[in-house]
């Protein structure tokens, strides 16, 4: 028997037949003996009805009239309505369930709204609830600070929550599901074909997080690191294995080059980042070859400077970005 945290991120949670196949996770992972903790995110992305920017877009029209309290507050609802949805969702399928807010599932956090960090989990409430036989559904993504306010951890922070409330269980793995099937070398929208990593060692993936690909919050990587679990980024959408995020030494050798982040930026410009194994002159020699590469194109690139010595920063107009991200590739994989 394993004791799993299981994150579901947005697109997971958007419709009813991906519901559907979260739930079937849960059972089949229940029938093999497992305890399931669940984390859920706000349900689908912007535009559906409960989505972190729809809710905040309500507050748009009052200009200047929501500080960091009434921003953190209104989209924390985002994650409190799947829970409700999700347990309830578990319920009718005979698959007993508590819906759990930051509040009551012990989730203390400290920092600026919008950008703050787990401190403490008391999870007692979370163990009675799996030695009761059911599953705890969180709502990922929020925190209660010390004078008793929802405060909130950044975009992509549900994945925070969950290794946060598994550090805290002494799990035996976080699950993150998102639409694919685990931590790939590019953006899959951008790289064609470009292939899933089933391995990173926490520093590798916290750099990659951190350089902008959004398939993990990289504050998760660190405080998997800090805490020693293991993750797996998992499709829901498929039983794969993923990508396990461990210490070095836990899986395949960390390759030379881990991979193209992107990130968008104002003016209709994306940012691509070629992110090196740190030391080991390995990024030296990466960082030489992909600048080599970005100069030779006849695109609009432009080389950013860059404080991390194993990473070479680039931008170009988003039209662009699919073939500087596909040369830049094949140069460097």
């Amino acid at each position: 028997m394993s004791r799993i945290v299981q994150k579901f991120g947005g697109t997971s949670l958007a419709d009813p037949a991906a519901r559907t196949m979260l739930a079937e996770k849960v059972r089949k992972a229940r029938t093999a003996g497992d305890e399931i903790v669940l984390v859920v995110s706000a349900m689908g992305r912007n535009g559906d009805p409960y989505a972190t920017d729809t809710l905040l877009a309500l507050l748009n029209e009052f200009k200047g009239g929501a500080d960091g309290l009434i921003n953190d507050l209104m989209v924390s609802c985002g994650e409190v309505i799947s829970a409700c949805v999700i347990a309830a969702l578990l319920n009718s399928k005979g698959v007993g369930a508590v819906p759990l807010t930051a509040y009551t599932a012990g989730i203390r956090a400290e920092g600026p709204f919008g950008d703050a960090s787990p401190t403490v989990v008391d999870a007692s409430l979370i163990r009675t609830i799996l030695d009761e036989g059911k599953v705890p559904v969180v709502a990922g993504f929020q925190g209660i600070d010390a004078r008793g306010r929802v405060i909130t951890l950044g975009r992509g922070g549900s994945d925070t929550s969950a290794v946060a409330i598994g550090a805290a269980l002494g799990a035996d793995f976080v699950d993150i599901y998102k639409d694919v099937p685990g931590v790939a070398k590019a953006d899959p929208r951008l790289v064609k074909g470009v292939p899933f990593m089933k391995f990173l060692d926490y520093d590798s993936m916290f750099r990659l997080a951190n350089h902008g690909a959004r398939v993990l919050h990289d504050k998760s990587a660190l405080l998997a690191k800090e805490s020693g679990l293991k993750m797996r980024v998992r499709s829901t959408f498929d039983d794969d294995e993923g990508t396990l995020i461990g210490p070095k030494g836990s899986g395949e050798a960390v390759p030379a080059f881990l991979g193209l982040a992107t990130t968008p930026e104002p003016g209709d410009k994306i940012r691509i980042t070629a992110v090196f194994a740190a030391g080991a002159g390995a990024g030296e020699r990466g960082v030489a070859l992909a600048r080599e590469t970005a100069m030779n194109m006849n695109s609009d690139v432009t080389q950013r400077p860059s404080d991390d010595p194993d990473a070479a920063v680039f931008s170009c107009s988003r039209d662009k970005a699919a073939s500087v991200a596909a040369t830049l590739f094949k140069a460097l994989n």
